[in-house]
């Protein structure tokens, strides 16, 4: 675990090493993470794309790309420059402090359209927080976009 020390011109970042263990995927700068749960790989360092079924799990945003069996940084709390989001048919806008939630199964590990304050125990109050303000349009689908991480 990184705990970045205290300092006045960064926001304080708590950045965890996992292990990709999904299958035959990286996990990108941007993704979200959840800690495995299946038996074999459930040592507190394996770690799978972020989905709706496995919430309780989720540990923060990939800071890093981390290949197939590598090793690599999540940010679990504090600022991630990239948050990938997932690509929508249609348009919507996020806007700052917007709650982003996962994605659905086919955009996994990306986060989509924002959650009122009254259903956050639904993501056992691990979420993200867009810190930026993004339009998406077919023309610049699957966007990034800067979040603050509430995953400890």
């Amino acid at each position: 675990m990184l705990i970045q020390q205290l300092n006045r011109t960064d926001a304080e970042r708590v950045q965890i090493v996992v292990k990709n263990v999904d299958g035959g995927v990286s996990l990108t700068t941007g993704m979200g993470v959840c800690f495995a749960q299946v038996a074999a790989s459930a040592d507190g360092a394996g770690a799978v794309r972020h989905t709706k079924a496995l919430q309780a799990q989720f540990c923060g945003v990939a800071a890093q790309d981390i290949a197939i069996n590598a090793f690599g940084l999540v940010t679990a709390w504090g600022f991630a420059a990239s948050v990938l989001l997932s690509q929508s048919v249609g348009s919507w806008t996020i806007t700052s402090g917007d709650i982003l939630k996962p994605a659905d199964s086919t955009n996994i590990g990306a986060f989509t359209s924002v959650l009122t304050p009254q259903a956050m125990s639904t993501l056992l109050y691990k979420y993200v927080v867009a810190a930026g303000t993004i339009a998406d349009t077919i023309s610049n689908p699957r966007p990034y976009i800067s979040g603050i991480v509430r995953a400890l």
